[in-house]
């Protein structure tokens, strides 16, 4: 009614419209619905939830069996809050390896390791999207032999919390905890011994000190920090040891001093620094600059650094700065501790605004693949515009540019669409080689 009060106002919602909660035996006995034999009838559940009932010919009994114990469980978006049946989840997930629980009801931390622990053979749990109210690990809670991989974005936990967690997950490997304000202390020794890739995406992470109990885990390869606040990098010497991959896109990272420091990582080669305030110029530019910058790395921004490029960057490099080096500022080799090895290398630079003169050097070859998976090569310079690229697929796949859509992918296998045709292939990293992708 218009005289109700806004802040005291209602919703009705008809009931048929409500899905009230379930355990998780019921779902799994409802979306696997029980088959004892040869030409028993067995439901396919549907989008809508309606059942489908369908004859098995031909199968024998042991192939029954078989087919009811699930390697991939899927249970996600089936609004599960509690356990149910133990025995049922025991039986018929004897042999699971990969869960996805993503987006679900579940607010006890202790109803997923109840869950998780029915399952002797599971290796990747994904928990992503349950809003845990009760996050607290009980005492007794058993210890998981066989898990390596957790999804827990969205779950709300912290970083104590989880540690908690982790204690019960002695053979964890990859961690993605994303989505949720992290502030890393208190960290138990001893646990995640054996951790390889931690992911803390958009975690509001801003000090980079924070990372100093991290730092030091004895297998830690690959670190995934893109979409926090970072604005300074200060690396000790003796931590990340073990780290090849860092992804820092999308923070707020403005000095070059910051990008000197990633070469304390003795073995860091792929590196993500896009989307920050120090990556503001020409996208060609500024990637030269960081490969210059970084010897060691073989992978930026996705992509492979040839060893012309690495010459061509160490050149322009040395042009870029030239003049700033000619002052003699302390700073400046502070920021820049590889340009004295740079200078004894090819000799003084000269004075003067920096360009990558010829057309040679602008120009790259590149594979476009046609939706049918024929290809074509085509020289192109690094500045030419995306909607030509749309243009030249137009003429050789007689496909309009408003039906294409063209990517290209990264060494992470991500797709990375070309999706504004006023940039350049240089803005979206496209180097010699690459391959385009044509998808319509």
């Amino acid at each position: 009614s218009s005289g109700i009060n806004a802040e005291y106002g209602v919703s009705f919602v008809r009931s048929n419209k409500l899905r009230a909660g379930e355990s998780f035996s019921e779902v799994l006995r409802r979306r696997y619905t029980d088959v004892t034999g040869v030409g028993d009838a067995m439901s396919i559940i549907n989008k809508d939830n309606s059942s489908t009932s369908v004859e098995l010919v031909g199968l024998s009994d042991a192939d029954v069996n078989r087919a009811s114990q699930l390697i991939h469980l899927v249970m996600r978006e089936e609004s599960i809050v509690s356990v149910g049946d133990k025995n049922l989840i025991a039986e018929k997930c004897v042999k699971t390896e990969n869960l996805d629980m993503s987006l679900n009801l579940f607010y006890n931390i202790d109803d997923i390791l109840q869950i998780l622990y029915l399952m002797p053979k599971l290796v990747s749990a994904q928990l992503k999207g349950n809003v845990l109210t009760n996050r607290e690990v009980s005492e007794v809670a058993e210890s998981h032999p066989t898990l390596e991989r957790i999804y827990l974005a969205g779950t709300g936990l912290s970083w104590s919390e989880f540690c908690k967690l982790a204690t019960h997950i002695p053979t964890i490997i990859e961690v993605y905890i994303s989505g949720s304000p992290l502030r890393i202390n208190n960290t138990p020794p001893g646990i995640l011994q054996h951790l390889r890739i931690l992911d803390m995406q958009f975690s509001d992470l801003s000090d980079w000190n924070c990372l100093r109990e991290i730092s030091t885990l004895p297998n830690l390869d690959t670190l995934i920090l893109s979409n926090n606040q970072f604005s300074q990098i200060e690396i000790t010497s003796g931590t990340l040891t073990q780290l090849t991959a860092l992804s820092l896109d999308n923070n707020k990272i403005g000095q070059w001093t910051s990008v000197a420091e990633l070469r304390k990582i003795p073995e860091l080669r792929t590196l993500r620094i896009r989307l920050n305030p120090l990556i503001t110029g020409p996208a060609l530019d500024m990637r030269l600059l960081v490969v210059a910058m970084l010897p060691a790395v073989s992978k930026l921004n996705g992509t492979p650094i040839s060893d012309n490029e690495r010459l061509q960057a160490d050149i322009f490099y040395l042009k870029h700065f030239a003049a700033e080096y000619y002052k003699g500022n302390s700073d400046f080799h502070i920021a820049h501790n590889r340009y004295k090895n740079l200078v004894e290398e090819y000799g003084e630079p000269d004075v003067g605004l920096p360009k990558i003169a010829s057309i040679k050097d602008q120009s790259i070859m590149i594979t476009i693949a046609k939706p049918d998976g024929k290809e074509f090569s085509k020289k192109l310079l690094k500045t030419t515009l995306v909607k030509n690229i749309h243009l030249i697929i137009q003429r050789q796949c007689k496909i309009l540019p408003k039906n294409q859509k063209l990517y290209w992918v990264n060494c992470l296998d991500e797709k990375v669409y070309l999706d504004d045709p006023s940039r350049d292939l240089a803005y979206f990293d496209i180097i010699q080689d690459t391959t385009v992708y044509v998808e319509v």
